[in-house]
């Protein structure tokens, strides 16, 4: 069964990363390739703005997608940096949507060398439904919990169910 995480001899680019911390404050640092790099976060952004895929994205910086998670969960300023990608590369998908779907109805054959950003329509209507409620504010985020409910709420829900309940017990 093929592992989720990066191989083990996967590495991103070497670079350097400035540090927040330290006693004499912030401090440039120098890696191999095994720690985030602002070139390793550059090549991610780029990756993911043209193609908004996290994966791919995250297998060209030389991550793995957890360890990619893990930073926009932890880094407010990638989580930023990471959303405007996330912008762009929607908006370019959108346009390449309907410039395709224009050239078809109007009977023009798309640039061969135009760069392919998704394999076809179902793909990149498939990638705008995922990252819908991100960019535009439309519906719920996957994997996030709903939000939390006041206590009004939850008992006016459980009175509710009781009454159910007991409507199903009288009718017996």
């Amino acid at each position: 069964m093929a592992s989720r995480g990066k191989p083990s001899d996967a590495r991103g680019p070497a670079g350097t990363i400035t540090r927040r911390g330290g006693k004499d404050g912030p401090q440039v640092v120098a890696t191999t390739g095994k720690r985030w790099s602002d070139e390793a976060e550059r090549i991610f952004l780029d990756a993911l703005a043209s193609s908004c895929n996290v994966r791919l994205s995250a297998d060209a910086a030389g991550f793995s997608t957890v360890a990619i998670y893990r930073r926009r969960r932890d880094d407010p300023g990638f989580a930023q940096r990471w959303q405007a990608a996330l912008e762009q590369g929607y908006a370019r998908i959108e346009m390449a949507l309907v410039a395709a779907t224009g050239n078809a109805l109007e009977g023009f054959a798309p640039d061969a060398d135009a760069p392919i950003l998704v394999t076809n329509a179902r793909d990149a209507i498939a990638v705008l439904q995922l990252h819908r409620a991100s960019v535009k504010g439309e519906g719920r985020f996957p994997g996030r919990p709903a939000r939390p409910r006041s206590l009004e709420e939850l008992s006016a829900g459980i009175l509710a169910k009781f009454e159910a309940i007991e409507a199903m017990h009288g009718k017996r």
